[in-house]
């Protein structure tokens, strides 16, 4: 991801109009109970159920999940949208061996992880008609496509029109896609004719909050790239896309920051004790 292996409620037609279509966090980092418009738990499984309860949009690791834990969570009242790794691919998946040969490249901090190909006819047609398939059979209702920061990575043609032809694709399912990051590939495809038309939604990893690999720690982003994302994500919310945006062990005076500029634009956002997204 951009990178999530992984909202106080800012209520806005954006949120209305997407849940319609079907740091080691410190001591101050705390769960508020009124933020649950959307959760990101990438790192739960249907065990963990009880750690999303409330939350309106759960944004999970779908695989990890059956037909019948997602069915409960509709019954519970929740929409479930899954995560699809559109633009590189994990060494733990089972179909890594059958796709480690269209490596690009290692994915920075992320060392058993691999840029992918996307123009590749059998990528494309994997992602869409069997690991989406899958997913829609499961009766998820939507799809947070991560990675598309390969264009950025790899910026070619070719790239780009692979990452058109696997969202296009996904298009025929009439399911929400949610674009993590991929801010060269969405601004292309947003001055596109009707590129509005093929994505829904935008997430945007540490706008106001920075990440320290190394020392596994969690800050705030350095303002010039907090200038240029929100300008990135305003850019999209102009062009009719719902906004989201997701933080890191964000102190409770930058947490404050957070809800009064998601507030003032009517976007959502969720607020992350650490990167594995297990929730509090």
């Amino acid at each position: 991801m951009n990178k999530i292996k992984k909202i106080t409620i800012c209520i806005s037609c954006a949120c209305t109009i997407l849940l319609g279509m079907g740091a080691c966090g410190g001591p101050d980092i705390v769960d508020d109970p009124n933020n649950r418009t959307f959760g990101l738990f990438l790192g739960l499984n249907a065990e963990d159920a009880h750690k999303m309860e409330g939350y309106d949009l759960l944004i999970l690791e779908g695989q990890e999940f059956s037909a019948e834990d997602i069915r409960m969570l509709h019954n519970a009242g929740q929409q479930v949208y899954s995560y699809l790794n559109i633009g590189a691919v994990e060494e733990y998946r089972d179909y890594y061996s059958r796709y480690k040969h269209l490596a690009l490249g290692v994915y920075e901090n992320w060392e058993d992880e691999r840029w992918v190909n996307v123009a590749d006819l059998e990528w494309q047609k994997f992602m869409i008609d069997t690991l989406a398939a899958n997913l829609i059979e499961k009766g998820v209702d939507g799809f947070f496509l991560d990675n598309a920061d390969v264009y950025y990575e790899f910026p070619q043609e070719t790239i780009y029109q692979g990452l058109i032809a696997i969202t296009k694709g996904l298009g025929k399912y009439n399911k929400t896609l949610m674009i993590n990051g991929g801010d060269q590939f969405v601004l292309r495809l947003l001055d596109e004719p009707n590129g509005n038309q093929i994505i829904q939604a935008v997430n945007q990893e540490t706008v106001f909050t920075s990440i320290d690999f190394e020392k596994e720690t969690y800050g705030r982003q350095t303002e010039e790239d907090r200038l240029y994302y929100q300008e990135y994500i305003e850019t999209c919310a102009d062009k009719g896309l719902s906004i989201f945006l997701t933080e890191y062990g964000a102190s409770v005076a930058l947490q404050k920051e957070i809800e009064d500029y998601c507030r003032q634009h009517g976007f959502l956002y969720y607020i992350a004790p650490t990167l594995e997204l297990t929730g509090y």
